[in-house]
């Protein structure tokens, strides 16, 4: 019985950390409504790279400026807790070429919310969205991406009634783990195998994440690649 335990808790490790790679959790049952958008179809060699903000350390700052350097864009999903209290820097984000999206008021698991609440916090995301991009005289597709990947059919329909449309992903760079530049920057080009049309997810606090975007631009500069924002690898700009 011991053994049968132990086997069974690793199948379900296995499992969580496979859907955790491909962008989406599931929540008890199989999912009725459109999956998330985690890669696009493309021939060109280009990946949409993405940041989650939930702190202000100084390292969007600092990520906005390599983007700027390299000639490159990408997608922040910020909470609007975030948002407020950094109205200059998110619309900086937008006025720069790159996406905001939503990641919810606060990070929590946005899957375990009612019907209600989830409608009313998405349909808050989006004006706070709206305004910020005014804000940038300009204006973007509503992106929102659920907190963990964790997603329901209630939060999935509750994000596309709002206008959003919901991003996973299929490349974890792993970096809010603290295993080192090194181990990030391997994991998003060697043993995740960027595809073309690839969805890349990066926090924009990790510690190691401003070091490792730097040395990936480089490298896949060599090699003719480019890092877009969502909206640019879906043709929406």
């Amino acid at each position: 019985m011991f053994l049968l335990a132990v086997l069974l808790a690793a199948a379900l490790s296995l499992c969580y950390r496979v859907t955790e790679e491909r962008g989406l959790l599931q929540t008890g049952k199989e999912l009725e409504e459109e999956l998330p958008l985690c890669s696009v179809e493309t021939e060109e060699q280009m990946a949409a790279f993405t940041f989650e903000v939930t702190d202000e350390t100084g390292q969007v700052s600092e990520l906005l400026d390599l983007l700027s350097q390299h000639g490159s864009s990408a997608s922040f999903f910020v909470t609007g807790e975030w948002a407020g209290a950094n109205q200059d820097l998110a619309a900086e984000i937008v006025r720069l070429g790159n996406d905001l999206g939503f990641l919810g008021e606060i990070c929590r698991d946005m899957s375990l919310l009612g019907r209600k609440e989830a409608a009313e916090e998405l349909e808050q995301g989006a004006e706070l969205l709206q305004d910020l991009q005014e804000q940038a005289g300009t204006r973007q597709s509503l992106l929102f991406r659920a907190p963990y990947g964790e997603v329901s059919d209630e939060l999935l329909h509750a994000a596309r009634n709002a206008g959003f449309t919901v991003v996973g992903w299929n490349v974890d760079s792993m970096d809010w783990k603290g295993y080192g530049t090194d181990a990030v920057v391997k994991l998003v080009l060697q043993k995740n195998e960027l595809k073309k049309g690839s969805i890349v997810r990066f926090h924009a606090e990790a510690e190691d994440t401003p070091d490792a975007v730097e040395r990936i631009l480089q490298e896949m500069e060599t090699t003719g690649w480019q890092a877009v924002s969502v909206s640019r690898l879906a043709g929406e700009q």
